[in-house]
């Protein structure tokens, strides 16, 4: 209600003298003190921030989240390390054997029906027995390693596999024969009463080295 309308209202009745005036402002002035108040409050509420309120989480909720965390987890512990090792599980174990049997010296090959030995100035000797039917001298002389082979079997039975590129007949005796394999591989063979002998070089020792290495084997046998 405005300025006009109140006093209208007012011109309608008919109050003793003079109460009119007064009442008519009493009352402007309550309108105005009540339309401060209202523009207070508004002034206050555009002021202060918005507080939104958080959804209160029933703590039976809680919980049953941490339950499904804790029973993941668990399952995962079990699942994993199957899946992981499936791979090996899968695949069955393989056992190696040990084809190599450590003697002292050449009396540890007696068993087999043969000895042999390194020649006289080797170094670095180690003996053993291969396959349990081939004996095995590994050796160092003049600078170059060797391995020296011995058994009562047919075929090439030695380390240096393989076919030659090219032959040189040593000793016409014991049908020894010189194979070169590649630049650096040598491989020499020959035969005494049922016995097949092989020398075997890996690390480029010259023709000259080996056929002297096989002469010296040759006469020990």
């Amino acid at each position: 209600m405005n300025d006009n309308e109140v006093k209208n209202a007012f011109d309608h009745i008919e109050p003793e003298s003079g109460a009119q005036e007064r009442m008519y402002a009493n009352i402007l002035k309550k309108a105005a003190a009540q339309k401060e108040d209202q523009n207070a409050e508004e002034n206050i509420e555009e002021k202060q921030p918005t507080v939104q309120k958080h959804k209160t989480i029933p703590m039976w909720r809680r919980w049953g989240s941490l339950a499904a965390c804790l029973a993941i987890v668990i399952v995962a512990g079990f699942t994993f390390p199957h899946f992981f090792d499936r791979s090996e599980s899968d695949n069955p174990p393989v056992f190696v054997g040990a084809p190599f049997e450590d003697v002292d010296g050449p009396e540890g090959f007696e068993k087999l029906g043969f000895t042999i030995d390194a020649p006289e100035n080797a170094e670095n000797v180690y003996y053993c027995i291969y396959d349990g039917k081939i004996a095995r001298v590994d050796f160092t002389l003049n600078g170059h390693e060797y391995t020296y082979e011995a058994a009562q079997l047919d075929g090439n039975f030695s380390r240096a596999e393989g076919d030659a590129v090219g032959s040189t007949a040593l000793n016409a005796e014991y049908g020894a024969t010189l194979d070169s394999l590649s630049p650096d591989t040598w491989r020499a063979h020959w035969s005494k009463e049922g016995v097949n002998y092989y020398l075997s070089n890996f690390d480029g020792a010259s023709e000259e080295a080996i056929t002297a290495a096989a002469e010296l084997l040759m006469g020990q046998n």
